[in-house]
């Protein structure tokens, strides 16, 4: 009965995340409450969302929403970053991460709220730019600072993705998010290969979640492709600020 809970609280994570961001703060609970210690449903949270990101990945490159180029400048950086992340989990207090993390997605959410245009331009037209060598830069710079985020923390990493994509490569908000899950994909594989060597997840529960997570990824990220980036940008911002609110409650409260 568990693992059918599992599932469909998949599907849920799964939707929401292909168009937003944010389904490990569906997930991890989900397989919390299935009885796994956080540590375990962490682990086995990264085959569901690895499985989600793979199959959002594959529905917003179908719909040519990926910015290939920017995934390359900011995916490889990311990559290393991720893998230095999860190296200095032992080294550095995630104490000091929380609180940056926090402020960071209030100024990232107040930001898009107040600018009713940001990311909202049609994706033909940010497809039409020229990059230069300082947005490379920057994008891989960001690549790596998120990617090491990820690694080391995580909460918040598809946001910042996002974030980065639209502000630095002037993709719209659709575009910016197809591109993101092919970033957290390449991300995700690194840290669902160290899981799985350490024998950290537990495959009965991640096997019925990642099969809800890639049906609730498909279904979101169809949604997202067909509805733009004028639906995607108020989902963008209810669940940076339910994500803020869940971090602050942890923050003080624990």
């Amino acid at each position: 009965m568990i693992l059918i809970v599992i599932f469909f609280t998949g599907i849920i994570a799964g939707f929401v995340d292909a168009i937003a961001g944010g389904g490990g703060m569906i997930m991890i609970p989900g397989l919390i409450f299935s009885g796994l210690p956080v540590t375990t449903a962490i682990a086995t949270n990264k085959l569901c969302g690895t499985c989600g990101v793979l199959t959002s990945s594959f529905k917003f490159a179908q719909a040519k929403q990926v910015d290939w180029q920017a995934c390359i400048y900011m995916g490889i950086p990311a990559v290393f970053g991720s893998w230095f992340g999860s190296l200095s989990i032992g080294f550095l207090p995630k104490a000091w991460a929380e609180p940056i993390v926090i402020l960071l997605m209030v100024a990232i959410t107040l930001f898009v709220v107040f600018k009713p245009n940001f990311g909202l331009e049609k994706a033909d037209m940010a497809i039409a730019k020229t990059h230069d060598s300082i947005q490379i830069i920057k994008l891989a710079f960001f690549g790596l600072i998120i990617g090491f985020h990820d690694g080391f923390f995580g909460p918040g990493a598809g946001t910042f993705l996002v974030f980065a994509l639209v502000s630095i490569w002037s993709l719209d908000f659709l575009r910016g998010t197809g591109s993101a899950k092919v970033i957290n994909l390449m991300t995700n594989l690194i840290a669902l290969i160290s899981f799985w060597i350490l024998g950290a997840i537990s495959f009965p529960e991640g096997i019925f979640g990642a099969v809800g997570v890639a049906i609730g990824a498909y279904f979101g990220s169809t949604f997202a492709t067909k509805k733009g980036a004028k639906f995607i940008k108020p989902i963008f911002i209810t669940v940076t600020t339910v994500l803020v609110g869940k971090l602050l409650w942890e923050y003080f409260y624990r």
